[in-house]
């Protein structure tokens, strides 16, 4: 088992009955003397008493709903005109993120009094609003140094807003279990937060007057925000972000709106989370377990009902799409969010997967259980994620049988093509962007080095020998050029010895594996001298077609695409010490830069190939016989560790 978890540190006191007390207790403890007791209007009379016990020296009352910057700096230079030294939050979501965005300027320290079940006062994370955009960030100096629960202080929130703001702690719950930082403690914590809320929210609905309920909510919702601030914000608060902050939604009901179509979109692809959901809930699914809490409650069933319009779901999409978790179980597209998006409008209850749905997930479900007992961690991450995506793809494009068996033919060709000469799988891995993808995400990370870029499936071992200033054409067919340059680490000292591998294409398109005759030429080896330069003979590269005469080569056709490179030469360098560096340089001027079909061109190794007319006097005194061309390129390689 391997996972990274981080608790945030704050002083939890459930007091019930006791909050002014309690709240004087925490402040005292702070040395604080100057109070600033934010509480909006509707929470004035509850703050009263706690006012009452502190050394209050301003009272602030303008709290609106998602944080606007404007109300933000206003709070601020408040702050600031009364010199005080704390903040004391005395409300719901929209108080403490109030005073969070007091906090995150000025470094005061908040005490936290939360009369909602929004959970934000036992996370780190800020949210503002500007011009219909929601921000949130993360910064450890909005954290609360201390919580006070008071379920008292609760049984003024009108009933439907408890059922509203507890399933927005539900939904906390639920998204920390397929979050970013997902991990077993979060999902331990989500899950016995699911359970206190499912307990706690129809006992107000039974008895909105009576503690033992509200108590059982705070602790529900208080687990909610610890498992949410640890696991990070998944695809339902994303959504519902942008919601609130570009239409400006009322908080607790759009969340409780949403959780339910979000949950039905994600549970079949996260059956493990759907699971341990169900089991909270006390349900054979955890669909069923939410729609029937649901139920119970009489809960926010449209976003229709809080001035969200049909003709605005297109925009939301697009905005949605932007910040859409990489984490997210189920493959999330702009269809998908239409959809989602048009049933939460209208207030359709989503449905339970039919009997074919279940039977496709009850079978990748046996898939997947059958590489439990594999022995390498990193192995059972990769068929996991491997029987998962490709699970998910056949059902999600509804691969035909006749398709399947066409796939299987189209790889067996593939690997009857492949041979020590031709490597038709490289060829298959680099037009469908996955040898640069791989790249991508393997990059050393050493900004100032050379970036990679794909291998090809050309390389030769054992490639000749040449001097510095040799000539690695080896008779190739092609225009003469000149390229020399320096290797030098990322400290900026050169690195002598290094070996540098090149290889391309002569100007017939071809390599020289790719003729009949055995020869060997256009590719040879060579070691930086002593200030880390480099130069040789080689030809200026050409575009070319990959081979497209077999299975790749069908594919690039039935799919309009062109099988042409751009024109490059290959380096592959190494050093002791340092990460071997895979890359190209490509002719500055090719049409082929945008539209490589291996989509290996990095701007950063474009190049000047500049052209020498005939009788131009060589660096190295050699008579090419006609024109040529000279390039520079400069290699800068990371150290090993470097990653």
């Amino acid at each position: 088992m391997h996972f990274s978890h981080q608790t945030l540190g704050q002083r939890v006191r459930f007091a019930t009955g006791s909050a002014p007390q309690a709240v004087r207790e925490e402040v005292e403890q702070l040395g604080a003397s100057r109070v600033m007791l934010i509480a909006s209007a509707r929470e004035s009379a509850g703050a009263g008493p706690i006012a009452d016990e502190l050394p209050v020296v301003l009272r602030y009352d303008e709290v609106v709903m998602h944080v606007p910057v404007a109300v933000a700096e206003r709070a601020r230079a408040a702050a600031v005109a009364y010199d005080v030294d704390v903040i004391v939050s005395v409300g719901g979501g929209s108080t403490v993120g109030l005073a969070k965005a007091v906090a995150l300027t000025s470094g005061l320290p908040i005490v936290a009094v939360p009369t909602t079940y929004a959970g934000s006062e036992a996370t780190d994370v800020w949210g503002l609003t500007e011009n219909g955009v929601k921000t949130t960030g993360t910064d450890a100096r909005v954290l609360p140094r201390a919580v006070v629960y008071d379920a008292a202080l609760t049984l003024s929130l009108p009933l439907d807003l408890s059922v509203a703001s507890g399933l927005n702690a539900l939904a906390h719950c639920v998204d920390a279990l397929w979050a970013p930082r997902a991990d077993p403690i979060n999902a331990a914590t989500a899950a016995e937060g699911i359970r206190a809320l499912a307990d706690g929210l129809p006992q107000i609905v039974q008895d909105p007057q009576a503690l033992p309920g509200r108590e059982q909510t705070l602790y529900g919702a208080y687990l909610s925000a610890v498992a949410f601030a640890s696991a990070g914000s998944g695809l339902h608060h994303k959504i519902c972000h942008v919601l609130g902050g570009k239409y400006d939604l009322p908080h607790a009901p759009t969340h409780a709106v949403v959780l339910p179509h979000v949950l039905a979109l994600n549970a079949p692809a996260a059956p493990q989370a759907a699971e341990r959901i169900a089991r909270a809930l006390g349900s054979s699914t955890a669909l069923d377990g939410l729609l029937d809490l649901r139920r119970r409650l009489a809960a926010p069933q449209a976003l229709s009902e809080y001035g969200f319009t049909e003709d605005q779901i297109p925009a939301a999409v697009e905005a949605v799409l932007a910040v859409v978790p990489a984490s997210n179980p189920a493959p999330v597209t702009a269809a998908v969010l239409q959809q989602l998006l048009h049933d939460a409008w209208e207030g359709h209850e989503p449905s339970p997967p039919d009997d074919q749905r279940t039977r496709e997930e009850t079978l990748m479900r046996r898939v997947l259980a059958s590489f439990e007992e594999t022995p390498d961690p990193r192995l059972r991450q990769l068929m996991y994620s491997l029987v998962r995506h490709a699970h998910g793809f056949l059902r999600d494009v509804r691969l035909t049988e006749p398709e399947w068996k066409q796939g299987i033919d189209f790889l067996t060709a593939v690997g009857h093509l492949t041979d020590e000469r031709r490597q038709e799988f490289i060829l298959l891995s680099d037009t469908l962007g996955v040898s640069m993808q791989t790249i991508t995400i393997n990059q050393v990370a050493a900004p100032t080095a050379t970036e990679a870029t794909v291998f090809g499936p050309f390389f030769v071992e054992d490639s000749p020998r040449i001097d510095l200033g040799g000539d690695a054409a080896g008779g190739a067919p092609g225009r003469p050029c000149w390229v020399e340059g320096s290797v030098t680490g990322t400290d900026g000292q050169p690195v002598p010895g290094a070996r540098i591998e090149v290889w391309e294409a002569d100007e017939d398109g071809l390599y020289d594996v790719q003729y009949d005759d055995g020869r060997t030429s256009a590719r040879a080896h060579l070691f930086s001298d002593a200030e880390g330069g480099f130069r040789f003979w080689a030809i200026t590269p050409t575009p070319y077609p990959i081979p497209h005469d077999g299975p790749v080569g069908e594919m690039l056709a039935a799919t309009g695409r062109s099988p042409m490179r751009a024109s490059h030469l290959h380096f592959m360098v190494s050093a002791e010490g340092r990460h071997t560096l895979v890359t190209h340089i490509f002719v500055k001027g090719d049409e082929l830069l945008r539209t490589d079909s291996v989509f290996g061109v990095k701007e950063s190794l474009v190049k000047d190939f500049h052209e020498q007319p005939a009788g131009t006097p060589t660096p190295d005194g050699r008579d090419p016989g006609g024109a040529w061309s000279r390039v520079r390129f400069d290699i800068v390689l990371a150290p090993e560790t470097d990653r």
